[in-house]
């Protein structure tokens, strides 16, 4: 009968783990997990950035195959045992020869890539002498990069990894794992980076000495930029640096592993027959048994993390913990108001998670819809407007005049998947760590002094000096843009706009009014959602994602934000921060 309940507990972590209704959290507290254990030092893998520095210094992107070449010959007399070119180069340039010959003085790769049809984009015909990779990761559906396929196959050709190509280049013997999913942990933190223009002038080469060195961009606009799980502030980084940890990861052999069912279901069952055993004693066991609950599942993730590369689900074990051992606790205690009180509490918890669990999965099945909703409009368009472009001979001006509609609407597109990742990463963000003291009157007065320039409605600002609040001071200039445009935005041409910053005693007051057509009250709450856009907006341009970002920071800087009528028509805004 003492191994009844612990049974229970150990057969809910196996039906949770089938669901899979908690993959999405687990994958969260594997993050945080993970950021809790120290870097690791790589001794095998370096990176070269071509960075804004270096377009400084040796002009735009692209750059001259020549000069490329310059850089791998400086990889190759520092002493590298190889080098990756994490850089599609589809086109033939001139310089291609050299790029070819640098290539060949070392053991070398390239990165081949997938364009939107799904067809391999490969290294032009003259570069295909070196290795092979593709760099196509898979994005979780929080669009964080936890893994990637080792070996891709399309159009009937099968490619490895690139950072399984690199690891090879460092191991020729080292096999490639075909059809496994690899799990890197990223924590290859003390890679030895250098500038491309460090690289050109010949210093620091030595950190490249017996190496295999990966060629990559970091400049703003250059290249792909992904979050990780180890990410600072959920920032994302630029691609090469996750190729190079994996192919550290793959050489240290710091690759993940998911732990089997039966496994969490047996680390269930022992702490489970421990918390029994526990309760057979007094209050203070109790608390114990409260406090190794809560502690225990995640402590041993992190050990087995640690130790074994092994990813158990410890939230699945500690709410299947929580769940069966409650009952026990209740009735075992049932004299005691301390314990039934923490019992009650334990409860509550649960069903509060429970219910945070269902409408979170709710609001990402509506999220989901409105995009793919959103989405379809914009291409459509560019659809029949290329049909229009290939099928029919259009005299020179339809045909530019097309074309341009073609780019309105890709650029359209483009708004509207950078403000949907603007969110997303927002949440990735840790407000402890990001947030700073910042003057936020000098910084409206400077925003405001931009947003007068060349706007036909007059900007009245009266601003309280001297208030101070924690947050970023980027995030909090587009709350203000939002909404100082969204009144320019509906206001008639040369009305007043009036902006306001007072302090309000624990918070600051910033308020933005206009006179347009006003928002009705029933749909006061709803224009702060995502593609929310409301009645009286007519046919103004807009993605409905401003106030929906707007909502965001200021949940995140701890505030709210609100809307209602003005005092002469029109709307006012007012967003709430506490003071520092």
């Amino acid at each position: 009968m003492r191994l009844l309940w612990p049974a229970l507990a150990a057969l809910l972590t196996l039906v949770l783990q089938g669901l899979g209704v908690l993959g999405s959290a687990e994958l969260l507290v594997r993050d945080t997990l993970l950021r809790l254990l120290p870097g690791q030092p790589a001794h095998e893998v370096a990176i070269v950035l071509i960075d804004d520095a270096s377009l400084r210094r040796s002009g735009p992107w692209p750059w001259d195959r020549a000069q490329l070449a310059h850089l791998v010959d400086r990889v190759a007399k520092a002493g590298a045992k190889g080098v990756v070119l994490d850089l599609l180069l589809p086109e033939s340039r001139n310089g291609d020869e050299a790029l070819a010959a640098a290539l060949g003085r070392l053991p070398s790769a390239l990165a081949v890539g997938l364009d939107e049809q799904g067809a391999w984009v490969l290294p032009t015909q003259r570069l295909r002498g070196a290795a092979l990779g593709h760099v196509s990761f898979d994005l979780d559906g929080d669009g964080v990069v936890r893994r990637f396929s080792a070996t891709k196959q399309t159009e009937g050709r099968a490619l490895p990894a690139l950072a399984v190509v690199a690891a090879q280049l460092s191991e020729p013997r080292l096999p490639t794992p075909v059809g496994r999913v690899l799990r890197p942990s990223f924590r290859a933190s003390q890679l030895p980076t250098l500038s491309a223009v460090a690289l050109l002038e010949a210093r620091d080469l030595a950190s490249l000495r017996g190496r295999v060195v990966f060629i990559g961009a970091s400049a703003a606009g250059v290249g792909d930029r992904f979050v990780s799980p180890v990410s600072r502030g959920g920032s994302p980084n630029p691609g090469v640096l996750l190729e190079a940890q994996s192919a550290q990861a793959i050489l240290s052999r710091d690759l993940l592993q998911g732990a089997p069912h039966l496994l969490n279901a047996l680390l269930a069952l022992v702490l489970g027959w421990v918390g029994i055993l526990l309760l057979g004693g007094s209050s203070r066991r109790l608390l114990l048994l409260a406090s190794g609950l809560v502690l225990a599942p995640f402590l041993a993730s992190l050990a087995a993390l640690w130790w074994f590369h092994l990813e158990l689900a410890p939230l699945t074990v500690f709410l299947s913990l929580v769940g069966v051992g409650t009952p026990v606790a209740t009735r075992r205690t049932q004299k005691s108001r301390l314990a039934m009180g923490a019992a009650a509490s334990r409860i509550a918890e649960l069903e509060g998670l429970q219910a945070v669990l269902a409408e979170t999965q709710q609001q990402d099945a509506e999220a989901r819809r409105v995009v793919a909703h959103e989405l379809k409009t914009p291409l459509t368009s560019v659809k029949g407007l290329a049909q229009l472009l290939a099928r029919f001979d259009l005299s020179g001006p339809e045909r530019t005049r097309v074309a341009n509609l073609v780019v309105s609407e890709t650029s359209r597109l483009t708004q509207m998947v950078d403000a949907l990742l603007d969110l997303e990463r927002l949440r990735l963000r840790e407000f402890g760590k990001d947030a700073r003291p910042l003057d936020v009157s000098a910084l409206v007065a400077s925003r405001l002094e931009v947003l007068r320039a060349g706007n036909p409605c007059v900007i009245q600002a009266d601003l309280a000096p001297g208030l101070a609040v924690l947050g970023d001071p980027a995030l909090l200039d587009r709350v203000l843009e939002n909404l100082v445009s969204n009144a320019i935005k509906f206001s008639p041409a040369g009305s007043p706009i009036r902006i306001s910053l007072v302090d309000a005693g624990a918070v600051i007051e910033l308020e933005v009014e206009d006179r347009g057509p006003g928002i009705p009250e029933a749909e006061r709450k709803k224009i702060f959602g995502r593609f929310a856009r409301g009645s009286s907006q007519g046919l103004a341009p807009g993605l409905g994602l401003g106030l929906a970002l707007v909502t965001e920071v200021v949940a995140w800087h701890g505030g709210t934000v609100e809307v209602a009528a003005g005092s002469d028509g029109g709307s006012r805004f007012r967003v709430r921060l506490p003071k520092t």
